[in-house]
């Protein structure tokens, strides 16, 4: 074989893979469209079966008081919760970073909470008796018992599910009967 002929099949081989590059350009470029929509579409399932945690209201009970949560699991996949933790705003410990945020979340180490079907059970139960209230299909009812007295505090709960896990930050205000329907409601996406 001489030179030429070399030449000549080098330069079909890469015309050949050229042509083919074009043409997976041209798939991808026509297939944008699709993945974009499968992508908006996965986006806006994910959003909408995400969990969903409100306070309903708070009771002044001896020495304690417990604030009733509501656990609302909108997704066709049943969530199992797996933790629940209680936070208060401190004064932050560091002087410097006092100057940027005053307060930090504090986990309190004494409220005790347990999911319940039974709304009107003001006593802490235990894991032996309310495991099959961990199984969330629907929607659950989440009581937490807290040492002290109700005060105009903010809180933060953060529960872990199989599914996802939330930070729900509210003050403890509304006694139980006079905590009426919010007016207003705003949700924000971010994307990564």
């Amino acid at each position: 074989m001489n030179q030429q002929t070399q030449q000549l099949i080098t330069l079909v081989i890469a015309t050949v893979g050229l042509l083919i590059s074009l043409y997976l350009l041209y798939i991808n470029i026509k297939n944008r469209r699709t993945q974009v929509s499968a992508y908006r579409l996965t986006r806006a399932l994910h959003r909408s079966s995400r969990i969903v945690l409100k306070y309903i209201n708070t009771e002044q009970l001896d020495g304690r008081f417990l604030v009733k949560l509501v656990l609302f699991n909108p997704g066709s996949i049943a969530s199992v919760i797996h933790s629940f933790a209680v936070f208060k705003p401190t004064k932050n410990p560091n002087l410097f970073f006092r100057i940027f945020k005053p307060t930090v979340l504090r986990r309190l180490e004494d409220a005790h909470w347990w999911p319940t079907q039974d709304e009107n059970q003001k006593d802490a139960r235990y894991l032996d008796d309310e495991y099959q209230n961990l199984y969330v299909a629907d929607y659950r009812v989440i009581l937490v018992s807290i040492p002290g007295l109700v005060g105009w505090e903010r809180y933060g709960f953060e529960i872990r599910t199989n599914n996802d896990y939330q930070i729900h930050e509210t003050p403890i205000d509304g006694i139980k009967g006079s905590h009426r329907f919010s007016h207003y409601y705003e949700e924000w996406h971010t994307e990564k």
